[in-house]
């Protein structure tokens, strides 16, 4: 059972962030701009973030071509162009947030290992699409 203090102290926030990585992170400090005085929990599995963060190396994409034509399973195209859109105002909103040095931000051109061929139409079709 759970004495008062731990109740009281513990319990009790008005925000709470499941995932301590970059997006958890970003996620409370920006909760935290708006409200400053809010109490809030970052809840992460283990010691270390070990999500999305961990497994990226370290890059910011805002859609990949073969994340693109996946997510053409769940999403229009206009749907699509739209997420793609927020993910892209997400990573520069960061970006300005928190200052390209602080976070080691290099722009880069993408490139995606994969073990087929990207068919150029479709690879026309998304820099139509995006553009």
């Amino acid at each position: 059972m759970l004495s008062y203090w731990e109740k009281s102290a513990l319990l009790s926030y008005e925000f709470v962030v499941i995932g301590g990585g970059i997006v958890g992170c970003f996620a409370a400090l920006s909760y935290r701009a708006k409200h400053p005085s809010a109490r809030i929990a970052l809840i992460e599995r283990g010691i270390l973030p070990s999500g999305a963060s961990t497994k990226n190396a370290g890059f910011a994409c805002f859609g990949s071509i073969s994340e693109l034509q996946d997510d053409l399973d769940d999403f229009t195209l206009d749907e699509l162009v739209a997420l793609t859109e927020k993910r892209y105002l997400g990573i520069n909103h960061m970006r300005s947030t928190l200052g390209d040095q602080a976070i080691g931000y290099e722009h880069s051109k993408g490139y995606e290992l994969r073990f087929n061929r990207v068919d150029p139409e479709q690879l026309s079709f998304f820099n139509e699409a995006l553009k």
